[in-house]
């Protein structure tokens, strides 16, 4: 083998590792973004809860002043229908309290019924409270395990780049950049062996002529078939 070609495969080597560090460091992108949209849907869920349990205390509140004011009155009503003087005056004194008792029945029922779904919301909340305070925990542990897995990533990807840049010094620049170019169509590998007569990676056939050349010569062919490059093993 050509020590060109033997100087480019050592690059395309290290390549190949880099990809590998890069994929794998990409893949813990997803990882957290699963994460912070898991804890976003607890939160969204807490807040609900507590705007659900702030509303029905703000209804308990306004009945039970209503509550105060319908008993006021009934208070005010029963003084009437004490010192009435008159039928008349004493009819319409009953009627007043009649309605204000009314009235005191009907809001008791709604404070009662208030103070039920009070409860449970309020038990909403604190079962809600528990689930994104033990989602944090979890999470906090995956994501010194995550912050960890990519800091030695990137520090293993660091030494890797740093290889490839000294091994690539060895190639000459005119092999170094067709390598180059044909590796950014997203090729993982972009150099491979004759296989017989034939491209090591699509099986297409080269011309006798060709690879006669690239045997007695060491140089490298651009495949017609897929485009990669083509070296001879012997």
């Amino acid at each position: 083998m050509h020590p060109d070609v033997a100087a480019l495969l050592a690059v395309q080597d290290d390549d190949v590792a880099i990809n590998q560090l890069e994929t794998r460091l990409a893949e813990l992108m997803p990882r957290l973004a699963v994460m912070a949209k898991e804890r976003d849907k607890a939160m969204a869920a807490l807040q609900q809860g507590r705007q659900t349990a702030e509303s029905e205390e703000r209804r308990r509140h306004e009945v039970a002043e209503r509550v105060a004011q319908h008993r006021a009155l009934q208070e005010k009503n029963q003084t009437a229908l004490n010192s009435v003087t008159s039928m008349r005056e004493a009819t319409a004194a009953t009627a007043q309290l009649e309605t204000a008792k009314r009235m005191i029945d009907e809001d008791e029922r709604e404070l009662s019924a208030i103070g039920l779904r009070l409860v449970e919301a309020n038990r909403t909340v604190e079962e809600r409270e528990r689930v994104v305070n033990e989602l944090e925990t979890a999470q906090a542990e995956a994501r010194n395990s995550l912050a960890a897995d990519q800091k030695d990533l990137e520090q293993q990807l660091a030494k890797a780049r740093k290889a490839r840049e000294g091994k690539s010094k060895a190639v000459p620049r005119a092999l170094l950049s067709r390598y180059d170019r044909i590796r950014s169509r997203k090729r993982v590998h972009a150099v491979f062996p004759l296989r017989g007569s034939s491209c090591g990676h699509c099986d297409t056939m080269l011309p006798l002529q060709r690879r006669s050349i690239m045997s007695g010569t060491g140089a490298t062919e651009v495949c017609e078939g897929c485009g990669v490059m083509l070296y001879a093993t012997e």
